[in-house]
């Protein structure tokens, strides 16, 4: 093994290591900029249900893309 290919190996492990831990360690600072979560099923906003209209426009898109 050369000295270059062994640099590389270690900078790849370092860099592993790195994402691995920033993947699983807990935020340090989200709990201070966290915003509270409504758990109020009244607080929750419904999904926009599509009216006829713009049922029939998104059939006539997809027919116009087959």
């Amino acid at each position: 093994m050369t000295a270059s290919n062994v640099l590389d190996w270690i900078v790849a492990l370092l860099v592993c290591w790195a994402s691995l831990t920033a993947i699983f360690e807990p935020s340090r600072g989200a709990s201070q900029c966290e915003v509270p979560i409504a758990t109020s099923g009244a607080l929750q906003s419904l999904p926009a249900i599509p009216t006829q209209a713009e049922f029939e426009e998104m059939i006539r898109d997809m027919k116009l893309h087959d």
